[in-house]
């Protein structure tokens, strides 16, 4: 993938690679300087000149065609790293037959110095550290091999030779392996920005609509609900049960989940429209904080939906105000929703229907681990408050993959269109 969606030069794990091919053969091109260095100066010093520029051509060969694969595929292929890795053990046993025991610990010796600068190679191809040990290990053993039986070197002088093997491949390993998270981290923010940046897009194309629909359509039908324009109070109703969806939807309020929350009140809104109540949301918390919609239990939306429609009953029933103001607030925890209303209001403490609506509404929330607060004057309104928790993110149930069906439609529909397929006693074609 030479290029994607985060940048003319492909993502950061696929440049993450191409760094380390690159550093791979500048290694290698660095050991190769030294073998022309060697053959330079202390050509005279092999017994068997042919040998080792045989030799030289092989190991110059193997390199070369190492690195046109590598180059091509633009990533390091472990499986061609242990290849090379057993060809330099090979060179490590032939280039010490080449060379005289006198001159094992000079740059006579080439291949020590160039097995051990390819050994880099090891540590920035294998992803696991154990690959890396156990092809490192094949080097540190042969060139012990060779020191000992060609060289006649001691085993304690050859041993601690072998440590700048390990040197150079496990550091190799580790900066390999943080370029390559760093790689998949770029990424991953880079899908993030680019999802933001999408949502963005949308939300303003959707603030653009609803500015439209502001502006002309639903002011109208407001109008149209509020005054003495029709003189049909069912046909009245039914508009404001319309202007009320459509508001649903200025507000960012679509359609969701059957059992969504902002589903369930809109719902709520737009039924006691029909009954002639007028409800102002105000669900901007609800909006903005999006997972809190998906942090609330079924029963948890159940009771809320339930307890505030009944609260709604009680405005439209007892109070004798024509509208109500119905609010959420979100906070870390919790989720509240609120609805106040300012008409005749009761006293608490002797008032039938208070006493019943509190606890009817404490039942439904105390089975979700919620609460309810009634507050009311008389002649100073009502005000109910129902707070339930919200689940951790982890321990949402809710399967992510379901997709709103032919109940979903039928919610997310206005009004008119259900009035069209169920006509009921305000249908205006009814009148």
């Amino acid at each position: 993938m030479d290029r994607d969606e985060f940048g003319a030069h492909g993502s950061g794990a696929t440049q993450a690679e191409r760094v380390l091919v690159r550093a791979a053969m500048l290694y290698r091109l660095f050991g190769l300087v030294q073998l022309a260095v060697a053959l330079a100066l202390d050509m005279p010093r092999y017994r068997h000149p042919a040998g080792v520029l045989g030799l030289v051509a092989a190991v110059s060969l193997e390199s070369a065609v190492l690195a046109a694969v590598m180059l091509r595929r633009r990533r390091l292929v472990p499986w061609m790293i242990a290849t090379d890795t057993v060809f330099n053990a090979a060179g490590l046993i032939v280039g010490a037959a080449l060379t005289a025991s006198a001159y094992g610990h000079t740059w006579v010796y080439f291949m020590y110095p160039f097995s051990m600068v390819g050994a880099v190679g090891i540590g920035l191809a294998c992803r696991r550290l154990d690959q890396v040990l156990g092809l490192t290990v094949v080097l540190a053993v042969t060139y012990v091999a060779a020191a000992v039986g060609l060289h006649h070197d001691p085993g304690w002088n050859a041993v601690p030779n072998t440590g700048a093997y390990f040197a150079n491949t496990v550091v190799a390993w580790a900066v390999a392996a943080y370029l390559r998270r760093a790689g998949v981290r770029l990424d991953e923010v880079g899908a993030q920005a680019v999802a933001r940046a999408a949502t963005l897009a949308a939300e303003q194309e959707r603030l653009r609509h609803a500015r439209m629909l502001h502006d002309h359509v639903l002011q109208t039908l407001e109008t149209l609900a509020r005054g003495d324009w029709i003189a049909d109070s069912g046909f009245r109703a039914h508009i404001r049960a319309e202007a009320a969806w459509l508001r649903s939807l200025v507000e960012g309020f679509g359609p969701g989940e059957p059992d969504d929350l902002a589903v369930g009140l809109q719902r709520l809104i737009r039924d006691k429209a029909l009954m002639g109540l007028q409800v102002e949301f105000n669900g901007t918390r609800l909006r903005d904080f999006g997972d809190a919609r998906t942090r609330l239990g079924d029963d948890a939306v159940r009771a809320l939906v339930e307890a505030a429609g009944e609260a709604l009953n009680n405005v439209a029933k007892h109070s004798g105000a024509g509208s109500a103001l119905m609010r959420v607030n979100v906070t870390a925890e919790r989720l509240t929703l609120s609805v106040l209303d300012h008409g005749c209001g009761f006293d608490t403490a002797t008032a039938r229907q208070g006493l019943g609506l509190r606890q009817s509404m404490q039942t439904r929330l105390r089975e979700v681990g919620g609460v309810a607060n009634i507050e009311s004057t008389v002649g100073h309104g009502t005000f109910v408050e129902l707070s339930v928790p919200l689940l951790e993110a982890a321990a949402v149930p809710r399967d992510a993959s379901r997709r709103p069906g032919a109940l979903e439609a039928e919610e997310a529909a206005p009004p008119s269109d259900r009035a069209a397929r169920e006509p009921g006693p305000h249908d205006p074609g009814r009148r």
